[in-house]
């Protein structure tokens, strides 16, 4: 087997073991045992089972983005070498000069937790600060200061500003697809946008465009 099939076996087989009893009680040993695999093997690919959470959810991410959106429009990690590096996260798509329309991205992103909702709301209620939720506050905090970026074109803000807008929007984002999660009764993460889907970003626009009328009068 070559490294991404081995890295799937394990990946597939933790995803199945927490569907037979909680995330935080499937050990190692139970992935090893199921696999076939040795213990070297494991963590030759993943240096623990956090790792391997992160792992599966940009892999399963980067497919999704892959199959939706043309290579242009992908974004990924900048001078990174670990394995995770070869999947992109984000996008950019541009709906004007300073306007972006990433409503198709959060579909992208929910889509992805519905396809293994019990293991994604498993992952997401541990806050330790290796957890799946942390590394996504601090994966998307500076892609969304990118974004304020894009939408100021070149208009002043004041950085604390920025850093507050960005900390605001995506701990809004990310705790909105936590709390979709975690709820039975709610069957698409997605589903009651409807024509807010792009709110994080049309907010954001126009949050800016006020400031700056704010600041020119």
């Amino acid at each position: 087997m070559n490294a991404l099939s081995t890295m799937l076996l394990i990946a597939d087989t933790f995803v199945a073991l927490c569907d037979e009893m909680p995330l935080k009680k499937v050990s190692i040993s139970d992935i090893i045992e199921r696999t076939g695999k040795n213990r070297k093997t494991f963590y030759y690919h993943f240096e623990n089972k956090e790792c391997l959470i992160t792992w599966i959810f940009r892999y399963d991410l980067g497919q999704e983005l892959k199959k939706r959106f043309p290579e242009s429009a992908l974004v990924y990690e900048e001078n990174s070498n670990d394995s995770i590096s070869r999947f992109p996260y984000y996008i950019l798509q541009k709906s004007g000069v300073r306007s972006l329309d990433h409503s198709e991205f959060f579909e992208c992103f929910g889509n992805v937790l519905e396809t293994k909702r019990r293991f994604y709301t498993q992952a997401l209620v541990d806050n330790s600060p290796y957890s799946l939720r942390n590394y996504l506050y601090n994966l998307y905090l500076p892609a969304l200061r990118t974004d304020i970026d894009t939408i100021l074109s070149n208009r002043y803000l004041p950085n604390e500003n920025i850093q507050f807008l960005a900390e605001f929007y995506t701990c809004a984002f990310l705790y909105y697809y936590i709390r979709k999660c975690d709820q039975p009764t709610v069957e698409h993460l997605t589903g009651q946008a409807g024509p807010f889907a792009n709110i994080i970003h049309s907010s954001l626009e126009m949050q800016i465009k006020e400031a700056q009328l704010r600041r020119n009068l």
